[in-house]
């Protein structure tokens, strides 16, 4: 299998730490922030740590390791009060050939037809490509994003994502990467978005059982393979197994190691990637994985 990096989201069960530590609007007053900045960037380093020891080096960080990070409610200048951690935190991962990432939630819509939305999601993407900055992390830790809605019109939705995208800083666009979602955009679509805006494609293999779309998988996952250039890093990929009872798309909270085995070469037919497992189990479910296989 030419798999290069493996990690999980944000929470480590097995530490019981999280990068996701946040609070209230009402009671987000600058102290409180500071101290969940600190805390998170903690469990952050403590988090890492722990993946070292067990060889994985690929992590997504919570959304909120800077609570309300794009919210003018949030005054505080983290990026000057923490800068010493955040380097320290960086220095660890570049030294240490590991890969991060941001995941900005379901409110992150850049394709809404309502331009407040659109605003604050660029904001959203804003402060975590800075996070990503002040640790010192090239363009190859990345942001990944959800095309969106359809608002009763794919192709209009797919050409004001695009535009949006087109709007960008380039140093917001160079971060970015798009990924097939389970209900309204098929990895064709992303491909599409992908030809026209030149942002990398993330294949979500439980996303395709539940949405497939058009195009044969072996010509699918070639194409998204091709869409990362050398500074993207190598392709990322998330997997999952379904959920047993669940609707379809539902995360398991384990990862069933025959299904693994058989995503595992198929993508590893188009290039070495990096993997995102994203069983509802965290690195539980990896370490179960491993000791599978």
């Amino acid at each position: 299998m030419s798999l290069h990096r493996i990690g999980y989201p944000c929470v480590s069960l097995l530490l019981g730490r999280t990068t996701n530590h946040d609070c209230t609007l009402r009671t987000a007053s600058p102290e409180k922030l500071r101290a969940l900045i600190r805390q998170n960037l903690d469990d952050l380093r403590a988090i890492l740590a722990h993946n070292l020891a067990h060889g994985w080096r690929l992590f997504r960080v919570g959304s909120s390791v800077v609570p309300f990070g794009s919210h003018p409610i949030n005054g505080v200048r983290w990026w000057d009060e923490f800068r010493a951690d955040l380097r320290e935190i960086g220095a660890l991962v570049r030294a240490e050939g590991m890969r991060l990432s941001f995941h900005p939630g379901q409110y992150t819509v850049l394709n809404s037809p309502d331009p407040g939305i659109v605003a604050r999601a660029v904001d959203e993407i804003a402060y975590s490509a800075r996070f990503l900055s002040e640790l010192g992390l090239d363009f190859s830790h990345k942001i990944v994003v959800h095309l969106g809605g359809i608002y009763g019109d794919k192709a209009a939705a797919i050409e004001r994502f695009c535009e949006t995208v087109d709007r960008l800083a380039p140093d917001l666009r160079r971060r970015l990467v798009i990924e097939n979602d389970e209900r309204s955009y098929t990895p064709a679509d992303a491909l599409v978005v992908s030809q026209r805006t030149g942002l990398p494609v993330v294949f979500d293999n439980l996303h395709y059982a539940a949405n497939p779309g058009p195009g044969d998988l072996d010509d699918l996952l070639g194409a998204v393979f091709a869409t990362w250039r050398a500074e993207d890093g190598p392709p990322k990929v998330h997997f999952s197994s379904q959920a047993a009872g669940g609707r379809l798309g539902n995360h398991a909270a384990d990862a069933d190691p025959a299904d693994f085995k058989t995503w595992g070469e198929r993508w590893s037919r188009h290039g070495e990637f990096d993997l995102m497992l994203e069983a509802k189990g965290k690195d539980q479910a990896l370490l179960e994985l491993e000791n599978h296989l």
